[in-house]
């Protein structure tokens, strides 16, 4: 199966991964890496091409990013000149949930890649609430059909 690397600045990533098995269970194959706060970007470095290296499908891995142009994501750019690799920024709660779920054995690279970009990935949306000035009771699913 395709290794999924989440790579952020701080806990966030490891925040995702937690609550990806929260709402999931265990998951194969996704790792967290944070960078920390005062960590060289060349110690980050080498504990991305460690992960990466043990990578042994030949499949290739999956990074999501926090955010383009900072460390983590620096750190991958220049880690693609050794690795396969595919990497995609603005990781969010929405998008690993869906690849967790719709990744198998038989994905490819490129598929995973399309899923991360894919509308109900993205996860972005305005919500309308308005007050009336009533009462209203909290709908707290999120299933459209219910």
């Amino acid at each position: 199966m395709i290794r999924i690397i989440l790579a952020s600045h701080g806990p966030f990533c490891e925040g995702l991964l937690t609550s990806l098995q929260m709402i999931a269970g265990p998951q194969e194959n996704i790792f967290a890496l944070q960078l920390h706060e005062g960590e060289a970007p060349d110690d980050y470095r080498e504990k991305l091409n460690q992960l990466l290296a043990d990578d042994q499908s030949g499949k290739g891995t999956l990074v999501l990013c926090d955010l383009k142009g900072g460390t983590p994501y620096n750190s991958v750019a220049f880690a693609s000149q050794k690795h396969h690799l595919a990497l995609v920024t603005g990781m969010n709660m929405p998008m690993i949930i869906t690849l967790a779920t719709l990744r198998s054995e038989m994905s490819t690279l490129s598929e995973l890649v399309d899923i991360t970009l894919q509308s109900e990935s993205i996860g972005v949306e305005k919500i309308e609430l308005e007050f009336k000035g009533e009462k209203k009771h909290g709908k707290l699913s999120l299933n459209k059909n219910r």
